[in-house]
C-alpha cells in the first residue's frame, strides 16, 4: 500500500477528490465544522500532506499552517473552488484550512460577520493544533480579493472587533493577493449600482456619502504595532481592485516598520490564482514560501 493509500485509511472522514486532482502526497479531510452561526453550518476543508500521520496520535513532526479565505466579492465562491490552488501549500509540508464564510445577500448583510467567521476558523485551528500537528508559532493567513480584505483585517490587528484578539494573537503572516484596502476608495473608483459592496454593507441605496459617515470604519489607517508581516499581490491592470490600494497599504506598513513585500505582477488583471496565466506566465507559490520561511526563521531567531 502507497503513502498516500495508507494515509486515505487513517484520515477516516477524508474524501477522494474527483475533479481537479490533488496534488501527489496530499489527503484532504472535508467539511470539518468550525463553528455554527445559529442554524448555518460553516465548515472548512483541511488539506494534509500524506506522510504527516493519522489526527489522532497526536505525535509526529510539528508542521506550519495556513488558513486560506476565498474569494468572490463577498457574494459568491467556495472552499470547494479555491481548494485546488491551496491544496499545493501541503505538497511543500503545510497544513492548510480552506475556510467557507458567511455570504452577503440582498437584505442580509454579512459584514461584519464574515469577519468573525474568519477569526473563528483560526481560532479553531488553534484549538486543534495538537490534533493535527500544527506548529502554532509557524500560522499564517491567505486571501484572494474579499477573502484578502478579511485576511488583512486579522493580520494588521487592527483595534476594531473584540472578537478578533485570539486570532490576531495566532497569526503571524498575512498573504493578500488582490485585495481592496479601502472599501471608501473602492465605492468611488467603481459605483455602487449593482455593486456587492451594497450587499456586503447592508446599504440600501447608492449613497456613498452615507456609506462613508455610517458605514466603514477606514481600518488601512488604523495599522498598529500589532500588525503582522504582510506579503502583498498585485496585478497592475487590475479593474475591479486598483494597484493604488496596494501600494498605499504596503506604504502605510512601512511607516510603521512592519515587514511588508509588495509583488506586482505586471499586466495581471484582477482574480489571478497562485499559478498565474496571463499575460505572462508565472508561479507564485515560490514567492510566498520564501516569504513565510523567513519570517518563520526571524521568528525562530528572535526566540534563541
Amino acid at each position: 500500500m502507497t503513502a498516500a493509500a495508507t494515509a486515505w485509511v487513517w484520515a477516516g472522514a477524508a474524501e477522494k477528490p474527483t475533479e481537479p486532482p490533488l496534488p501527489e502526497g496530499v489527503v484532504v479531510i472535508r467539511d470539518l465544522t468550525y463553528r455554527y452561526f445559529g442554524e448555518q453550518r460553516l465548515a472548512l476543508d483541511l488539506y494534509l500532506p500524506a506522510d504527516a500521520g493519522p489526527p489522532t496520535a497526536g505525535t509526529g513532526e510539528l508542521r506550519p499552517a495556513i488558513v486560506a479565505v476565498h474569494g468572490g466579492s463577498w457574494v459568491g465562491g467556495s472552499k470547494r473552488d479555491y481548494g485546488p490552488q491551496f491544496a499545493r501549500f501541503a505538497e511543500h509540508g503545510i497544513v492548510v484550512a480552506v475556510v467557507d464564510y458567511r455570504l452577503a445577500r440582498p437584505g442580509a448583510p454579512s459584514w461584519d460577520g464574515a469577519l468573525e467567521d474568519v477569526a473563528a476558523a483560526v481560532d479553531w485551528l488553534g484549538v486543534y493544533a495538537e490534533t493535527y500537528r500544527v506548529d502554532t508559532d509557524r500560522l499564517a493567513i491567505v486571501g484572494t480579493s474579499a477573502g484578502g480584505f478579511l485576511a488583512a483585517h486579522i493580520g494588521l490587528g487592527t483595534p476594531l472587533r473584540s472578537y478578533m484578539a485570539g486570532a490576531r494573537q495566532q497569526v503571524k503572516a498575512a498573504v493578500c493577493l488582490s485585495t481592496p484596502t479601502s472599501l471608501v476608495e473602492l465605492a468611488a473608483f467603481r459605483s455602487l449600482k449593482h455593486d456587492p459592496l451594497r450587499d456586503l454593507m447592508g446599504l440600501s441605496s447608492g449613497d456613498l456619502d452615507n456609506m462613508v459617515r455610517t458605514k466603514l470604519n477606514e481600518w488601512v489607517t488604523l495599522i498598529s504595532h500589532r500588525a503582522r508581516p504582510m506579503l502583498l499581490i498585485h496585478g497592475t491592470d487590475d479593474l475591479w481592485v486598483p494597484i493604488s490600494q496596494a501600494r498605499e497599504l504596503h506604504k502605510r506598513l512601512g511607516w510603521m516598520a512592519i515587514p511588508s513585500r509588495l509583488i506586482e505582477i505586471n499586466g495581471a488583471r484582477h482574480g489571478f490564482e497562485l499559478r498565474v496565466e496571463a499575460p505572462s506566465p508565472r508561479d507564485l507559490l515560490p514567492d510566498v514560501l520564501d516569504f513565510l520561511n523567513e519570517v518563520w526563521r526571524e521568528r525562530a531567531s528572535d526566540a534563541a
